[in-house]
């Protein structure tokens, strides 16, 4: 990670900041780091329970908001790769029911624009939670013109990639080319997050065990008697996994969202006086931020609905597993 963190750290930090920071290393939020084996700092291999041996000093703090950030950004690697393969899933199940002729392909292509769509949001919190917690270091990240946040660069390609996302799912134009975008950017992003996952070492993410519950979940429910399309199920899904990381890695973690600046800020007071206004503040944010999105994902759900048939006998879902 060397190209990320040139600078040597000779500078002691200030008190207050420390305090700041041992603050911020309080929050809830930590536990939800699961997904991170280790990672790899000044030549040293470090766990996330090595952040919290020592308290925070003006001596240390340096280092302990550089490894904060570090553990933050490779936990947001393994969501995102997670939204990624679920989306190519969703895109893999819009190709079938154009390729056989199915009616509801526009409907599929419609929702899936709006589920990635829903993550340029969050591409937006990620980034401001790196900035809150770097704001601190005696040499920020962000200030380097030579160094750049891991995951920086997918997250930037994805808040400008909107225009283009919104513009495909009102356009009336071919399907089959609306796709083939689609593969094309998430090829894109597949292959900058690869690039940044080098450079952490995370637990086994299992994708193909949870399709195969997911599916497993979608035949329960038609069995049921429960029908719905795919694509929705999926919807629900995508939306599920993007909602958990905001709660359990900015939230949790005490981010305060300033929406008349669009910045983050981290937690200045004790965990105690702050938690329960953090997790209201940012959440009324969230939800401000993907109040579009949302209506328009709950008209293009309640049109697709009533053309469903109560038994569709020519519906297949692949079974084709990735190699990643």
């Amino acid at each position: 990670m060397s190209f990320a963190f040139l600078h040597t750290e000779g500078t002691n930090n200030k008190n207050k900041n420390a305090v700041i920071i041992n603050n911020f290393l309080r929050q809830p939020g930590w536990n939800n780091i699961n997904d991170v084996e280790l990672i790899m700092y000044w030549g040293k291999n470090y766990e996330l329970k090595d952040l919290f041996i020592k308290p925070v000093t003006l001596y240390n703090c340096d280092n302990c908001i550089r490894q904060a950030t570090i553990f933050l950004e490779c936990s947001y690697v393994h969501d995102l790769n997670l939204m990624i393969l679920s989306l190519n899933k969703f895109q893999e199940h819009c190709t079938y029911l154009l390729i056989s002729g199915d009616d509801s392909a526009h409907n599929c292509k419609v929702t899936l624009l709006t589920k990635i769509i829903e993550i340029v949001p969050m591409a937006k919190y990620m980034k401001g939670a790196f900035y809150a917690i770097e704001k601190y270091h005696t040499i920020p990240l962000n200030t380097q013109k030579r160094t750049r946040f891991i995951l920086s660069n997918l997250l930037t390609n994805i808040q400008e990639n909107e225009t283009l996302f919104s513009t495909l799912r009102t356009s009336s134009d071919s399907i089959k080319d609306a796709l083939k975008t689609i593969v094309n950017t998430l090829f894109e992003w597949r292959y900058e997050l690869h690039e940044d996952k080098s450079f952490c070492i995370l637990k086994n993410l299992i994708f193909n065990l949870l399709w195969n519950l997911w599916y497993m979940e979608f035949d329960t429910l038609r069995y049921q008697g429960k029908y719905q399309e795919l694509f929705i199920f999926l919807s629900d899904k995508i939306r599920n996994l993007i909602l958990n990381t905001f709660t359990k890695k900015y939230i949790e973690l005490g981010f305060k969202y300033e929406s008349s600046t669009s910045q983050t800020f981290l937690p200045t007071l004790p965990l105690t006086n702050v938690k329960q206004d953090i997790a209201q503040n940012s959440s009324k944010n969230y939800i401000q931020n993907t109040n579009e999105v949302h209506a328009q994902e709950e008209i293009q759900q309640n049109e697709t609905k009533e053309d469903i048939k109560q038994e569709s006998n020519n519906f297949i879902i692949h079974k084709n597993t990735f190699i990643y």
